[in-house]
């Protein structure tokens, strides 16, 4: 008999509706054991507890499983089918009934059907005595493994110490996972942590110097390599909440696969625990509000994107497989082979490392990058995290990822790095911008400047330059935004003016009026502020789509011809030396993902 999974009870109200739907009358013991009345009904019809059917038929050799419960009592369980647009399905109904919780009660489902029928399974158990008691569940199956599985779990920190000792606690202490072969490697980028804050032979911390996280993943990638023990590896993030049991499935799908394949977990809201912030994501792709895909180069998109998972109907919809480009490494395996084929990470410190790694594993698996529903975290969304500096990772990193994947052209790229640069102009917002014109320098200087650059002294520079200019400031964000707020469009003339000038910061002092203005830069274009409505004040206040703070910026005339000045001699250089840089970037990509370039740069440099 193996164990494919468990059934998941919550570990707290805020998230019990992705896990089970109970009667009110059904009490929750301080075991999480579940004390039902007569006809009170455990409705697995949820995320987490849902076998997402297409998903298990395509990638694994499982076709039998059955379900083990310690019940105690009389019940009724039921298994149904659904598929999106369709009627619930009936697929089997039994009566069982148990008055010793040392055995076990079966429920075997129906072999389950091929793909691509995207269906789900899941049960609902009645209690059908005057009381009864839900121990526990467990999804298991009486296939044999095709094959052994040993999984090196990698996750890199800075200063984030009570997080990372809290995940890897959780999974150490994890009663099912102690018969699996793991060990956890805690790279720690801040060299905050000391040996005896682990106190378990599974988890090995290795010390290094601050080279970003594609530099802390690649150094526990070389580390567990080192090691010749593991089968699979598995990123993840120092910061993420985790239920125990995404790892426990991830040696399941692994343990009965069909082929090689990589898992992209989902990210589930930290703030909003409910709610699927993505599960997967698309690269040079656009997606409209109405949930439309088009092509548009340098671009991200995020799929099944903002999903309340306690709709049911939703449930269906990721059901559906889509095709992923990527998986971020906030959670994100895949296997010794993929390694040993692709090689490393490339050294982008932060930003894009996963998206560019991610296509490289999409390539040799054929597009075998799966975000299998259920296997998820919960994790700080990208829209609460605006650190400033990371801009210029994201476009410098953007930029190289395009000139070694595609045929990167001068007019998009500049066309790209112009518009940023520039609405960052508009919104009086300096020190983005000037990381923007920073970032196509760097990118124009070729490899030789990620060779021959230490990244702790850039990164310092770095986060100087997202600060330098004073003009800038950050308030908290008190009172949240009228629901009656009406967005200001402007005309056709003040638009004009406003690009010309950008905002009145070419304009003569005389012409700009000592006034502030509010803008709301909403995530969905339709719900945004003009930013031309600026035009002519000193000040800007943004909200900027969920961030909570306000950004004060006013206008500095200087900070602007400088910024210019920065991007024209780029634009320039740019023009003579686009085609050989190109070339130098997708030469290099090999050498900057080696093992020999590697080891020499995660040496400390004097």
């Amino acid at each position: 008999m193996q164990f494919v999974s468990r059934v998941q009870l919550p570990k707290n109200s805020e998230t019990s509706e992705l896990y089970i739907r109970l009667n009110k009358s059904t009490f929750v013991g301080d075991s999480n054991q579940l004390f039902l009345h007569q006809n009170d009904i455990i409705s697995f019809n949820t995320y987490f507890n849902s076998i997402y059917e297409n998903f298990y038929t395509k990638y694994t050799t499982l076709q039998e499983l059955r379900y083990r419960f310690k019940l105690l009592g009389t019940f009724e369980i039921v298994a149904y089918r659904e598929r999106e647009g369709h009627d619930q399905q009936l697929i089997k109904a039994e009566r069982v009934e148990n008055q010793d919780l040392s055995n076990y009660v079966e429920f075997t489902l129906p072999l389950l059907n091929s793909a691509p029928d995207a269906s789900r399974i899941y049960l609902e158990i009645t209690c059908l005595s005057e009381h009864g008691t839900f121990v526990k569940g467990l999804l298991v199956t009486q296939q044999e493994k095709t094959r052994d599985v040993s999984l090196a779990i990698i996750t890199c920190t800075f200063k984030k110490e009570a997080y990372v000792q809290k995940t890897v606690n959780l999974i150490t202490q994890d009663n099912l996972l102690k018969a699996k072969n793991f060990k956890i490697f805690v790279v720690d980028n801040g060299n905050t942590l000391k040996d005896s804050d682990f106190n378990d032979s599974r988890v090995r911390l290795v010390s290094n110097r601050n080279v970003g996280g594609s530099g802390g993943f690649t150094r526990g990638l070389i580390e567990a390599l080192q090691e010749n023990a593991y089968t699979h590896f598995l990123f993840m993030d120092d910061d993420i909440e985790i239920d125990t049991e995404v790892i426990y499935k991830v040696f399941s799908l692994y343990e009965h696969g069909k082929q090689d394949f990589a898992i992209c977990g989902s990210m589930l809201d930290f703030h909003k625990k409910h709610m699927l912030y993505e599960a997967g994501a698309l690269y040079n792709k656009y997606a409209d509000e109405a949930g439309n895909i088009e092509n548009r180069e340098l671009n991200i998109t995020s799929i099944k994107r903002d999903i309340d998972l306690r709709d049911v109907s939703a449930l269906n919809f990721i059901a559906s497989e889509e095709e992923v480009d990527y998986g971020a490494f906030y959670f994100f395996a895949f296997s010794k082979e993929v390694v040993d084929n692709i090689g490393l990470p490339l050294p982008f410190f932060v930003k894009m490392d996963d998206v560019e790694f991610g296509l490289r594993v999409k390539k040799y698996l054929n597009n075998a990058i799966v975000a299998f529903p259920s296997i998820a975290v919960w994790h700080e969304p990208f829209y609460a995290k605006n650190t400033g500096w990371d801009d210029y990772y994201s476009q410098r990193n953007m930029l190289i990822t395009s000139a070694i994947h595609g045929s990167l052209k001068y007019s998009t790229a500049l066309k790209s790095i112009s518009t940023g640069l520039l609405y960052h102009l508009l919104l009086f917002n300096y020190n983005t911008a000037q990381l923007y014109a920073k970032a196509l320098e760097d990118f124009l200087a070729g490899p030789s400047f990620i060779q021959n650059t230490d990244p702790e002294v850039l990164h310092s520079q770095i986060c100087s330059y997202s600060k330098i200019h004073k003009s800038q400031t950050i308030a908290p964000l008190t009172v949240e935004l009228d629901e009656n707020y009406e967005i200001t469009k402007v005309g056709k003339l003040q638009k004009i003016l406003s690009l010309i000038t950008l905002n009145g910061s070419l304009l003569p002092k005389f012409a700009i009026r000592n006034e502030s203005v509010f803008i709301n830069y909403h995530k969905l274009e339709s719900k945004r502020d003009s930013v031309c409505k600026a035009f002519g004040k000193q000040r800007i206040v943004l909200k900027y789509k969920e961030i909570p703070v306000l950004y004060h910026n006013e206008l500095n005339t200087k900070a602007t011809f400088q910024i210019l000045s920065t991007w024209i001699k780029s634009i320039i250089k740019s023009s003579f030396r686009w085609s050989n840089v190109i070339k130098q970037w997708q030469y290099s990509a090999n050498e900057l993902t080696s093992m020999t370039f590697w080891q020499k740069y995660l040496e400390p440099r004097h």
